[in-house]
């Protein structure tokens, strides 16, 4: 396959400028978002969540849509694979029930090595494998925005 696709000509393709249409959070379209500068550590940590998809599946469903705006982060939606089942953690300041009490390191192993603060595994779809090249100030700020998240209790972790 690589033999012949490098005997294919290439063609010059113009493609249109990528449109983020869904908004993930009320008020903050990605495409508001993804203005914000590095050195805005929790607005741009807010942003890499958005462009992470990490609410959509740390938030519970509610009428098939995640409720962002009662829910945000809380956790308790159940992934089903060829490795069981995964429920997605509370990522709010619950300090019972989601990583309100775990240490930035703690939170920065789950995210880049699928380890929680008690030392048990994530599964997929964690894609803690992807997460595992953020840069440090990447994460920092992912973990400065979490840390602003509302704390809201779940039953289920």
């Amino acid at each position: 396959m690589v033999a012949f696709l490098r005997t294919v000509k290439p063609v010059k393709n113009k493609t249109p400028k990528a449109v983020f249409r869904k908004k993930l959070r009320p008020g903050h379209p990605a495409g508001k978002v993804a203005d914000t500068s590095p050195a805005n550590k929790i607005a741009y940590g807010e942003y890499l969540v958005q462009v992470g998809h990490c609410m959509e599946c740390h938030t519970p469903m509610v009428k098939g849509k995640p409720d962002l705006k009662n829910r945000l982060g809380a956790g308790g939606r159940s992934f089903r694979g060829r490795w069981g089942e995964s429920i997605a953690a509370n990522i709010t300041q619950d300090k019972k029930t989601g990583i309100g009490g775990w240490t930035d390191a703690q939170i920065k192993s789950a995210i880049r090595k699928g380890i929680r603060h008690d030392g048990t595994g994530l599964h997929p779809p964690m894609c803690f494998r992807c997460y595992g090249k953020m840069t440090d100030s990447d994460l920092n700020a992912v973990i400065a925005y979490l840390r602003t998240v509302k704390a809201v209790g779940n039953k289920l972790r």
